[in-house]
């Protein structure tokens, strides 16, 4: 979002999520930029506790 300011934490994680790295169109793609498997792991257990269970009646797969 060149030239405009995000004004709350979603449009900021938005903006940069939108933002293609210097190496490919597709960060997530990108063998510099992507993350590795640990970095997700770690990620994993340190937003657990943000997770919501699953709705009633949704068995888990």
């Amino acid at each position: 979002m060149p030239g405009r300011m995000c004004r709350t934490p979603e449009e900021a994680f938005q903006a940069g999520w939108n933002e293609p790295c210097d190496h490919s169109a597709d960060p997530g793609e990108c063998p510099t930029c992507r993350l590795t498997d640990a970095e997700i792991g770690q990620l994993v257990i340190l937003l657990s506790h943000l997770a919501e269970p699953a709705p009633a009646g949704r068995a888990a797969a």
